[in-house]
């Protein structure tokens, strides 16, 4: 009886030490086909990841110290940056540009007059200030320009400048004019008068919303009357009038800088050349002009700047050399 009970009890223990071993077999299957499902470079019981996200770097913010911390807020103030994001108003269709302007001219002139006859007295080389007593700088000169957009790209220009000057004074040197000799440290009066009246087109090469290129194409009529007498004595004036119609092409840029609170700061440029008529002229103006909204679609502005033109006429007995410079201002409406 005791001989069976050791039998059972040797079977219990031959199961009882199986058991377990049959778990640690188990589970080593388990861990050997989760290796084999990784990549060959991942330790065994690891599974391998496929993406991995690069961490970004944390921006280092470093806050400006001392004096320059002042200086930050200037940074919204450099032209370099200005432009891309800016609004440049231009007149639509039916709109109007008015506006007087007036210019602070420095004024030098050359003239020569003679006569066409052989034998008549040779003509000198006169110039404004040597002879006539012109000054050169201080003549505020006025102007009166008008645009109008007749279509989208197509608009039409006027202006009229006058120009009066008179002057009284002695010439360092003598000299002579339509056949008239004045002397040198001779008393004279003198007075030179232009009227000038100039008509256009205008078309719009390139037009974006912060820029804005033409081409012009104008008809000038200039009207110029030199009068030269002696203020005693037995030498009586002359007069000299020339008129001559003259063509004038060139181009203008605009290009908005700043928006600010609903205003806005352009930069404007304009080239031209004039012929015809035995005459050459060119032009040049730089300016800036600030536009201010008065309602919708309109505005008022304040343009300033500097201006330079030369007029050159010459024939075989005669010359009428005129340049212009100085600084401008015009006030006017895009309405």
């Amino acid at each position: 009886m005791l001989g069976k009970y050791q039998k059972y009890l040797l079977i219990l223990t031959i199961i009882a030490a199986l058991v377990p071993a049959a778990a640690s077999a188990d589970s080593a299957a388990t861990n050997d086909q989760g290796a084999a499902g990784a990549r060959l470079d991942c330790p065994p019981g690891y599974k391998a990841i496929a993406k991995v996200k690069p961490t970004e770097p944390t921006p280092l913010k470093v806050k400006p110290y001392g004096l320059m911390s002042g200086f930050g807020g200037l940074s919204r103030y450099n032209p370099i940056t200005w432009g891309p994001e800016c609004y440049l108003p231009t007149p639509a269709k039916g709109q109007f540009i008015l506006g007087p302007k007036v210019t602070f001219a420095r004024m030098r002139g050359d003239v020569r007059r003679g006569t066409d006859v052989l034998g008549g007295t040779a003509a000198s080389m006169i110039n404004f200030e040597d002879h006539l007593g012109f000054p050169k700088s201080g003549k505020p000169i006025w102007s009166l320009e008008a645009f109008y957009q007749l279509r989208p790209r197509w608009g039409i220009r006027y202006s009229f400048t006058p120009i009066v000057m008179e002057a009284s004074g002695t010439p360092k040197t003598a000299f002579t004019f339509m056949n008239q000799s004045f002397a040198a440290l001779t008393p004279i009066n003198s007075k030179w008068e232009r009227y000038e009246h100039r008509a256009g087109l205008v078309f719009n090469i390139s037009h974006t919303t912060n820029s804005m290129t033409s081409f012009f194409a104008d008809w000038m009529y200039v009207q110029d009357k030199l009068r030269v007498g002696a203020t005693a004595g037995a030498v009586s004036s002359v007069t000299w009038d020339s008129n001559k119609s003259l063509a004038v092409a060139g181009l203008e840029f605009e290009k908005c800088l700043k928006n600010y609170r609903g205003n806005t700061l352009a930069l404007n440029f304009k080239g031209g050349l004039a012929f015809m008529s035995n005459s050459f002229g060119y032009e040049g103006e730089l300016g800036l002009n600030y536009m201010i909204p008065i309602k919708t679609g309109r505005f008022g502005f304040v343009k300033g700047g500097y201006r330079f033109a030369n007029l050159k006429t010459e024939r075989r007995a005669s010359m009428f050399d005129t340049t212009m410079d100085g600084a401008f201002i015009q006030i006017g409406f895009l309405f």
